[in-house]
């Protein structure tokens, strides 16, 4: 794993990534920012809907790859994704529940308050939670978790990842000062792809 000066070692029982994952996922990026696009224009909004979500799970996937969690918080049995918000749904991320990160399985849980936290490593936040997410931020702050969502000034709002359709195409913004306050460590891999931002 490329590692800015500082970094906190890799968790205990996620394996190294090889050296040529960075490139993966910069390919991964720009597979996910044009197949948005890509799409017919007869394709139903049902199958927008599915080719998306395909996108957005592969793409938080790989965010997993390249998060160092502190030695305190690191990943026991499984690595957990929660989900929350009211239109979220495990079956939105099926094709990643299960998969591996080194040699700890990715698994997904719907999530209701900022009190059921303590088990997540990352975290997406429906759309349908912007102006309700204060509490839950300061939380997953705290708990170094990886926030993640679509919503709309995201990681201005505090967030550390931020999904972003531009003309069809999925982008990410970060908010590196987030992700240090959580006590994260993002690979400069996925800090060169990304575009950073300023947030609170």
């Amino acid at each position: 794993m490329m590692k800015r000066q500082n970094h906190r070692k890799t968790p205990r029982g996620v394996a190294t990534p090889p050296p040529w994952l960075g490139r993966g996922l910069v390919i991964l990026t720009l597979m996910a920012a044009g197949a948005l696009g890509a799409l017919p224009a007869a394709a139903s909004e049902q199958e927008g809907r599915k080719a998306q979500d395909l996108i957005r799970s592969a793409m938080i996937y790989n965010f997993c790859k390249f998060v160092e969690w502190p030695d305190d918080d690191t990943p026991g049995d499984s690595i957990v994704l929660g989900l929350l918000g009211e239109a979220m749904s495990i079956d939105d991320f099926t094709s990643i529940v299960g998969k591996n990160v080194g040699d700890i399985p990715l698994t997904v849980r719907r999530v209701n308050s900022p009190d059921e936290l303590s088990s997540c490593q990352l975290l997406y936040i429906g759309e349908d939670q912007v102006g309700q997410y204060g509490d839950t931020l300061a939380t997953a702050r705290a708990e170094s978790i990886l926030t993640i969502s679509q919503a709309d000034n995201f990681c201005s709002d505090g967030g550390i990842i931020q999904l972003v359709e531009r003309r069809g195409k999925l982008r990410f913004f970060i908010n590196a000062r987030a992700a240090d306050e959580a006590q994260l460590s993002l690979s400069s891999q996925l800090l060169k792809v990304a575009k950073i931002v300023e947030g609170d």
